[in-house]
């Protein structure tokens, strides 16, 4: 089950609304929680254009005046809700996950954070008494407007006592922060360029299977090995299928090292030595990389001399070898 959880500071626009269908409809998301919709009627919204299709269900919770407004929208075929609790800075849908063997008892809060330390602290025991007296799997995401740690924190201020509330609420509900990708800060103000980590998506470790995770090299490895399609003499397709799957561990390892660069540039400027350190030092684990592939392919050309016809049986139990 996917879920799609979007900041959109205001549903008055034509835009947003297909914004919001364009990146339902690219994560396949079947649950789309919206925050910051500043209307005060929230069936002014065209629901409908943000779904791709009619079967959906929705909550909302309208806006005080421009500030806050909730939406929860989910697709009916995935997800059948029973019950609906309605705040000005959460909205929990009570339901059962139907695209399950087993009947799953799903409880999904959509949270805007208030800005007050007092009410935070409030609504976080108001969502704490809530789930330790409702039974079933729990998903809670948002804007929360608060933080964990200073880290996560880029020239902007830091307060202690909200971090502190927060750490424990999560703690005493027994929820998991769950990593969603991308970059590091989920917030930036451009006037001042003060950076913040304040959308999150938190749930129970247990539930954790229903959620795609980030896959890393051995992944990579196997599924570009057995997507591989080719043809030709036995000693080309192996070939081929060398090239295929080193293209395809370079274009992940492309991707670790824009994401891991984003990371350090985002936590504090370079200075022109530490950039000229960083540099080197990625030239150096390339050359170390291109090395380490030659040895494979020698390795390889031997054991495929040896073992004749049986290349993709070999190569199988070759790469998963440790010793």
């Amino acid at each position: 089950m996917n879920f799609l959880s979007l900041n959109v500071r205001g549903m008055d626009e034509v835009m947003k609304t297909s914004w919001v269908r364009r990146l339902k409809v690219k994560h396949k998301a079947n649950f789309v929680g919206l925050q910051e919709t500043q209307l005060s009627f929230s069936s002014s919204i065209d629901i409908n254009g943000c779904w791709d299709s009619n079967a959906f269900d929705y909550a909302s919770v309208d806006a005080s005046g421009c500030s806050g407004g909730l939406i929860s929208i989910w697709d009916t075929f995935v997800f059948q809700n029973f019950d609906v609790i309605k705040n000005r800075h959460y909205l929990v849908v009570c339901g059962k996950y139907k695209d399950s063997s087993e009947s799953v008892i799903l409880n999904i809060v959509n949270v805007y954070g208030p800005q007050s330390i007092s009410e935070k602290k409030k609504v976080w025991l108001e969502l704490l008494n809530i789930i330790n007296g409702t039974p079933g799997t729990w998903v809670v995401f948002g804007d929360f407007n608060v933080v964990r740690d200073p880290g996560e924190r880029c020239n902007s201020q830091f307060c202690p006592y909200s971090a502190s509330d927060f750490n424990r609420f999560i703690h005493d509900a027994n929820l998991k922060d769950y990593n969603m990708g991308g970059e590091r800060f989920t917030y930036m103000s451009r006037v001042d360029a003060k950076l913040s980590k304040l959308d999150r998506f938190l749930t129970c470790p247990n539930y954790l299977q229903l959620f795609p995770l980030s896959y890393g090299f051995d992944q990579v490895v196997s599924d570009a090995w057995n997507c591989f399609r080719g043809f030709g003499t036995p000693d080309a397709y192996l070939a081929a299928k060398f090239r295929f799957l080193k293209d395809r561990i370079k274009k992940w390892r492309k991707d670790g090292d824009q994401k891991e660069r984003r990371e350090v540039e985002e936590s504090r400027s370079l200075s022109s030595d530490e950039q000229r350190i960083w540099a080197d030092g990625i030239r150096k684990i390339m050359e170390w990389e291109r090395l380490k592939a030659l040895d494979l392919k020698q390795k390889a050309h031997i054991k495929w001399t040896i073992d004749g016809d049986e290349n993709s049986k070999f190569f199988h139990g070759y790469i998963n070898n440790k010793n």
